[in-house]
């Protein structure tokens, strides 16, 4: 099961990066006729982007206050082992966690877009784009630093 596991989510992260290339290239296009500059748009997309990414926990934190409060008929759970998760809540974080994904991979083909419109000799354009590829590389293997670790 863990190799279909595996295979299912290697797909779906294969269609994001896919449809994000698509999406990138659309959203320029867009940019253009509406007369925005790339680099707007990347920080727009960016910072979408990082509000998907606390999207979550906030979720989290409101329906807790939610229950804690018995409003909208929610109760309170009997685990102490911190948040609880609703089938709609965990949901609702699986869909904001693929649009961030998605974001990103989107953020990630609008940079390197950006490098291949903006460096005019291929040796500097290479170098750029392994620059970004290190840089969300690096984020993405430290981002997970400072989470703890609940033993299983």
């Amino acid at each position: 099961m863990s190799t279909s596991t595996d295979a299912l989510g290697a797909l779906g992260s294969d269609l994001a990066f896919s449809v994000s290339f698509g999406i990138a290239r659309e959203l320029l296009d867009a940019a253009t006729d509406a007369q925005i500059s790339d680099d707007e748009l990347i920080g727009v997309v960016l910072a979408l982007s990082i509000v998907l990414g606390a999207l979550p926990r906030s979720f989290s934190l409101a329906y807790d206050e939610l229950a804690k409060r018995r409003w909208l008929g929610l109760s309170v759970s009997d685990e102490s082992e911190g948040p609880s998760n609703s089938g709609l809540l965990a949901f609702v974080n699986l869909l904001v966690d693929i649009a961030r994904r998605i974001s990103v991979s989107i953020s990630v083909q609008l940079l390197a877009a950006n490098v291949r419109a903006k460096q005019p000799q291929r040796a500097v354009r290479i170098v750029s784009l392994l620059s970004v590829a290190v840089f969300f590389l690096f984020l993405e293997a430290t981002s997970s630093l400072g989470k703890r670790h609940r033993p299983g």
